[in-house]
């Protein structure tokens, strides 16, 4: 091979300088105009460093909170057993358990001599925390009004079904025509329809109504005429 034809090393060596010095006169070209590289990844380290120690910091004082309401738990009354809607409450019925019970009508455990002798205006079930709204002061059964027993089908009370306490109207259906027997009646107990034991979608249910008209209200539901229309949903006091 001629060495006319031959590629010297040193031309390329002299190439590579001059590309160099090609790319530093772009670079400091750039930085004339005022063009900036991005910062180095290194430098995004002491935000992170930051934001790890407030989230650090957060979760201490959210630890802190959580021990303080534990602090704040305070003893209150809570049926020891079952409890009927119109059965009056002894203090046997009564023990305590403590609660955060901040801005709720819970009952203070120091006020089980007030508690006992009301009577609960709802079933109480063993375990349930006491508020003010499950007691009344009268019995629902009172002198002049007796407790009637029904059978009610689907379709002839509310689909939301009843609650102690509920004020009701006894309405007798028939032929197409209803008739309100009893305007205001209360919900003593109420049972519902359970199709899994007993095959059907009857529902159990006792009402408080006036004596003169218990005798026809059992009639009625014997019979199987017998309606309901919720009134009042379970709040009202007895008697």
């Amino acid at each position: 091979m001629k060495a006319s034809e031959s590629t010297p090393v040193g031309d390329h060596a002299q190439d590579r300088r001059r590309a160099r010095e090609q790319r530093g006169l772009v670079s400091a070209s750039r930085a004339v105009k005022g063009e900036h590289l991005p910062p180095a990844p290194r430098e995004r380290r002491p935000l992170l460093a930051a934001l790890a120690v407030l989230l650090i910091a957060g979760g201490a004082a959210g630890a802190g909170l959580l021990a303080l309401r534990a602090d704040e738990r305070v003893p209150v009354l809570v049926a020891a057993r079952d409890i009927a809607a119109g059965e009056a409450i002894a203090e046997d019925a009564l023990t305590t358990t403590s609660v955060a019970s901040e801005g709720t009508r819970l009952i203070p455990a120091s006020q089980t001599n007030i508690v006992s002798g009301k009577y609960a205006r709802v079933s109480i079930t063993k375990g349930q925390l006491l508020d003010t709204a499950m007691l009344t002061p009268t019995a629902l059964l009172q002198p002049g009004s007796v407790a009637v027993g029904a059978s009610l089908a689907s379709g002839r009370m509310p689909a939301s079904g009843l609650l102690p306490g509920d004020v009701v109207q006894l309405v007798r259906v028939a032929d197409g025509t209803g008739k309100v027997l009893v305007e205001q009646a209360r919900v003593s107990s109420y049972h519902a329809a359970d199709r899994a034991t007993t095959g059907s979608g009857v529902a159990a249910a006792t009402f408080i109504v006036p004596s003169q008209d218990g005798a026809q209200i059992a009639a009625v539901a014997a019979a199987g005429d017998l309606a309901v229309v919720l009134v009042e949903r379970g709040t009202g006091g007895g008697g």
